[in-house]
């Protein structure tokens, strides 16, 4: 079967084993995924790890059992889109150089996806399409992205029935993987049993099914044309044929790094909310990252004084909300911020960041602002206090004598 355009490699197995007529963790078996492991070893679940990269003895063994080639498996696996998404990326973020740690990045979700509910449903000309559905899609994995512009929804990860997540679940990149029973489009949470002792069901509703569906965002409100603009552009970045270099803070900086600079700049405006409440793109916005905030700064303060517990404290902020309008309203703002023509005007907005964050927290803070992978003139004006005109030329010549960054041309994206 061939795969889809943009399928993850989860969303091919489940489409794969359902045409077959087996579960999903016997087709992975078969298929060669188990890579070099000793004869004899129980396999229980599907490494989350699966889904991003695979090594040369699994690659061959699954191109080979599929009839694939091996360009048309690796277009299935998300690591290869770190290229231009720096939280996969070993050159922008530090925390992914370990092998091990790859997968855990907060922007990257390893052991659950998000989807879209017409995206499922497939294309009702393609026999196949109809009989297993559409496409899960690899891209869905990014946090960055949260809406379908195809089909103009947001995207979503928790069944609206049973309120699980749908496809992954914890170790496990295919929830249930020894169901056989399930349409690839059926939600794979588990519903509640009244016994502890009971076995728990798949909720097994339908995912591509949208009449009950109610939208996040009114149509054609302010609101909605403000993030699904902002979801256009960044999925512009993510385009095998999109731009290297974009602007950031008035330089250019290479794609992937931008969005590492997208996350670092989020968590900041999260971290010091309502500081940057006056920039909010309209009122709803505003509202929808002051319950968000709300909820963070208390749990932050449950931490705040906790000895050690660093990452706990940093991770408080830095992940993103499964919440696909906050995710929508944080990330229009920042990369509105960062999109400023030059440095002088983001500092406008990033410099009040950077000194709320340290008041409120100077080791989080000054962490966070200095975080690895963020770029060297976001930095620079993120540790800059407000300067004035000689000075401001001083932090000029050291960004561009620094790795050689240009200033981006007035009209960049």
């Amino acid at each position: 079967m061939d795969p889809l355009e943009g399928e993850a490699l989860s969303g091919y197995l489940l489409r794969l084993a359902h045409r077959l007529g087996v579960d999903p963790l016997s087709l992975y078996i078969r298929t060669g995924l188990t890579g070099s492991r000793p004869e004899g070893t129980k396999i229980t679940r599907v490494t989350p790890a699966l889904g991003f990269n695979l090594d040369d003895v699994s690659l061959d063994a699954f191109s080979r059992t599929t009839r694939l080639s091996r360009e048309e498996v690796t277009r299935l696996l998300v690591a290869p889109l770190g290229v231009r998404y720096g939280p996969l990326s070993t050159e922008y973020s530090k925390s992914q150089a370990d092998e091990r740690s790859r997968f855990v990045s907060p922007w990257v979700l390893s052991d659950r996806t998000q989807y879209c509910p017409d995206c499922l449903a497939g294309d009702r000309s393609s026999q196949i399409e109809q009989a297993h559905g559409g496409a899960w899609q690899r891209i869905w994995r990014l946090s960055a992205v949260f809406a379908c512009l195809r089909h103009g929804r947001f995207l979503r990860q928790r069944c609206p029935h049973c309120g699980e997540q749908v496809q992954g679940e914890a170790k496990n990149l295919i929830a249930r993987p020894r169901d056989g029973e399930l349409h690839p489009t059926q939600c794979r949470g588990s519903t509640p049993v009244e016994t502890l002792r009971a076995a728990r069901p798949a909720c097994g509703a339908n995912l591509a099914k949208t009449d009950q569906l109610q939208d996040f965002l009114p149509p054609a409100s302010r609101s909605r044309e403000a993030v699904f603009a902002t979801q256009e552009r960044l999925l512009s970045f993510l385009a095998s044929d999109g731009p290297e270099h974009v602007n950031s803070v008035g330089w250019l900086v290479p794609t992937a790094q931008y969005f590492t600079d997208l996350r670092t700049v989020a968590t900041l405006i999260l971290m010091t909310w309502p500081e940057a409440r006056t920039h909010a793109a309209t009122s709803t916005l505003a509202k929808i990252l002051d319950q968000e905030a709300e909820q963070r700064h208390r749990a932050f303060e449950n931490v705040r004084d906790t000895p050690g517990a660093y990452l706990r404290k940093v991770s408080v902020y830095i992940a993103p909300s499964e919440n696909p309008t906050v995710t929508a309203a944080i990330l229009e703002m920042a990369d509105r911020f960062l999109n400023a023509p030059d440095e002088h005007e983001a500092a406008r907005y990033l410099e009040p960041l950077a000194v709320e964050a340290t008041y409120i927290h100077r080791k989080v803070g000054y962490a966070l602002r200095t975080r690895p992978g963020t770029s060297f003139p976001l930095q620079v004006a993120l540790l800059a206090h407000r300067r004035g005109q000689s000075s401001t030329a001083t932090a000029e010549e050291i960004i561009t004598k620094h790795g050689g960054f240009r200033k981006a041309p007035s009209n960049s994206a």
